[in-house]
C-alpha cells in the first residue's frame, strides 16, 4: 500500500519534535488524553472482571508514540498505572528511542510494531484491547478508506472495550487577527495556509466528519462525540499557530522545488523564493498576534458486551 503521508510530509527529527508539541497543544485544548466518559466506563468494566485481566491500550498510527508516552507519564490512575501499551505505525521512522519511551529507570510498558492500519489486523491482536486510540491520520488516508479502516480497527476491541479517535478539520482552517488593526498582520500566514489547505483538500475534507458514522457501521454502541476549537485555550494560540506554520512552510517549499505548487485561482507556479519570503513574513504575522483556528473532533464508542 502506498505511503500517502510520505508523499506530502516528512518523517525526520524536526517533524518528530513538531508532532510531539502539536499533540500536547491539541490535548490541552481538548482537555483530556482519554475522555472521562470512556475512562469511567472502562474502569467499571475492569472492576467487574473476575479474575482481573491486564488492561491493554493500542495506539494506531502512533507516530512518535506520544499518546502512549503521555499515558505512561500520567499521574497514577488505578486503571492505567500498570496498563500494557502497544503502538503501531506504517513507518518506524518516528518511533522514539528507548530513552525517550521511558526516561525513568523503571522498565518501559510500551511496545511498538510496524503495521499499516489499512491492512488486515493480525489474528493474535483481535479482541485483545480494552482501549483503541487513534489521532490525526487524515493526511495518510484516502476518502474511501475511512469506513473499512474503522471497521478493521474495531476488531481489536475486547467486548466492552472502547475506541477513541480524534481528527482535526483542517478544511476550515483560518488565520485570524489577534492584535490591533494597526499592529497585527495576517496576509502571508493566511496565503500559505490556503495553499496547504488546497493542496491536501482531498484528505482534509473527510475523516473528522465520518468518525461517528464509521463507528456505528463497525457495530460499536454508545457512540458519541464532541467538537472543540483549537484556540479554546488562549495561552496555546501562538505556539499552535507557529507549530502549524512550520509544517506548512516545509510542505510548500518541497512542492515549490518540485514545480508542483500553484496558485489556487490562476494556476500559476509559485516559486521557492516566493515561498521563502512568505514564510519569513508569516513568522512576523504570528509574532504580531495572528493565530490559527480550526475544529478538533473527538468520537468514541464501545464494543457490545457479548
Amino acid at each position: 500500500m502506498s505511503d500517502v503521508y510520505a508523499k506530502n510530509l516528512q518523517r525526520d527529527v524536526e517533524e518528530s519534535q513538531r508532532l510531539d508539541e502539536q499533540f500536547d497543544l491539541l490535548t490541552e485544548n481538548l482537555g483530556y488524553l482519554i475522555h472521562p466518559e470512556v475512562l469511567e466506563s472502562l474502569t467499571a468494566q475492569n472492576a467487574s472482571t473476575n479474575p482481573p485481566t491486564p488492561f491493554r491500550i493500542a495506539d494506531l498510527a502512533t507516530g512518535t508514540a506520544r499518546f502512549l508516552r503521555q499515558v505512561a507519564a500520567s499521574p497514577p490512575d488505578p486503571l492505567l498505572a500498570h496498563a500494557l501499551l502497544d503502538g503501531s505505525d506504517l513507518s518506524v521512522a518516528l518511533f522514539p528511542t528507548p530513552q525517550e519511551e521511558q526516561p525513568s529507570p523503571s522498565p518501559s510498558r510500551i511496545t511498538l510494531h510496524q503495521h499499516d492500519i489499512r491492512a488486515p489486523i493480525p489474528s493474535e491482536w483481535e479482541a485483545r484491547y480494552d482501549l483503541v486510540h487513534v489521532r490525526q491520520v487524515a493526511a495518510g488516508l484516502a476518502p474511501e478508506d475511512w469506513i473499512p479502516v474503522v471497521s478493521n480497527l474495531a476488531r481489536l476491541l475486547k467486548p466492552g472495550g472502547a475506541m477513541q479517535w480524534e481528527e482535526c478539520n483542517f478544511s476550515n482552517v483560518v488565520h485570524l487577527r489577534g492584535g490591533s488593526v494597526a499592529e497585527c498582520t495576517v496576509a502571508a500566514a493566511r496565503r500559505l495556509g490556503q495553499l496547504f489547505q488546497h493542496g491536501l483538500r482531498d484528505h482534509f475534507a473527510h475523516g473528522w466528519d465520518r468518525l461517528e458514522t464509521a463507528m456505528r457501521a463497525a457495530g460499536l454502541q454508545q457512540v458519541d462525540g464532541e467538537r472543540v476549537s483549537a484556540d479554546r485555550v488562549p495561552a496555546t494560540r501562538r505556539a499552535l499557530t507557529a507549530n502549524g506554520m512550520a509544517v506548512i512552510r516545509r510542505w510548500a517549499a518541497a512542492k515549490a522545488r518540485a514545480g508542483e505548487l500553484r496558485e489556487i485561482r490562476s494556476g500559476e507556479l509559485v516559486s521557492l523564493e516566493e515561498v521563502e519570503a512568505l514564510g519569513v513574513q508569516a513568522e512576523k504575522d504570528i509574532a504580531s498576534g495572528c493565530y490559527v483556528r480550526f475544529d478538533i473532533h473527538a468520537a468514541w464508542g464501545f464494543r457490545p458486551v457479548e
